[in-house]
């Protein structure tokens, strides 16, 4: 299984499950069919009553049918976080190549060099009279299947030029499962621990596992040797005479400190 994999600014990487070939064409099958249920309800219903106005049938069929069905896919991924109700289904998403969601005009960008999405319009309008149309948009289809057959990636022609990929949820690398923390947009803040930047990758990740933990006296005491050979290395004191918050703020400082690095470069 082809895997995007993304490197964090704390010198972890996230790895992302591309979707494979048979869950996205899986995924747009299920979205023809809704859009196509779509279709046959409208036509059954509303344009039926319509026809007999000649004046209002066309516009009927523009504004009611054509243009909800062309616009499907970019609306459901803008409100869905880059999902469809077929992706949805399927568990699969579309992202930008930093695992994070995709942007607006990502979204329209992909969305206006999908052929297959426009000649979708006429598939599922005409899917349960003239099958033999779905034949033709397998053909429209052909450069995209081609792009994502050669990408490493899986990207089609759309997301190569969006620069996003649509990844396998199942599989999916959290970013919360790492070191990293949130610590906002505190511009005044000042580290009190800079020291801390001379800890690894992998003592941080060890004090955030620490904080995970159920605690108990055994861990107590543990926790309590860690933080003081902490600041033995580091040549700081812990102010707060707590262990536990002590780490806490560690954990704070490391992240606002590679954060603003980040930023920066």
């Amino acid at each position: 299984m082809a895997r995007l994999t993304v490197h964090t600014p704390f010198n972890i990487d996230l790895e992302f499950a591309v979707a494979p070939i048979f869950k996205r064409g899986a995924a747009y099958g299920i979205d023809l069919l809704i859009t196509a249920i779509f279709a046959f309800v409208m036509t059954s219903t509303v344009l039926d009553k319509a026809s007999e106005l000649d004046d209002l049938l066309e516009a009927s069929q523009l504004f009611l049918v054509v243009l909800p069905i062309y616009l499907y896919h970019l609306v459901c991924e803008l409100l869905m976080n880059g999902q469809s109700l077929g992706k949805k289904i399927m568990r699969i998403r579309v992202v930008n190549e930093s695992g994070n969601a995709a942007s607006t005009s990502q979204f329209l960008l992909r969305w206006i060099l999908s052929i297959p999405n426009l000649a979708s319009v006429g598939v599922a309008y005409y899917l349960l009279t003239m099958p033999v149309v779905v034949l033709a948009v397998g053909i429209l289809a052909l450069p995209d299947i081609i792009s994502m057959a050669i990408s490493e990636t899986g990207k089609r022609i759309g997301d190569r030029a969006a620069n996003t990929v649509v990844i396998d949820l199942r599989y999916q690398t959290n970013i919360e499962h790492t070191i990293f923390r949130e610590v906002g947009t505190q511009t005044d803040y000042v580290p009190k621990f800079p020291e801390v930047m001379q800890l690894t990758d992998k003592d941080i990740n060890t004090l955030r596992n620490l904080l995970s933990q159920k605690r108990t006296s055994d861990l107590d005491l543990y926790v309590d040797r860690v933080a003081r050979r902490i600041e033995d290395v580091l040549k700081i004191h812990n102010n707060s005479m707590d262990p536990y918050y002590f780490f806490e703020e560690l954990l704070h400082d490391y992240n606002f400190i590679t954060q603003q690095k980040s930023n920066r470069s």
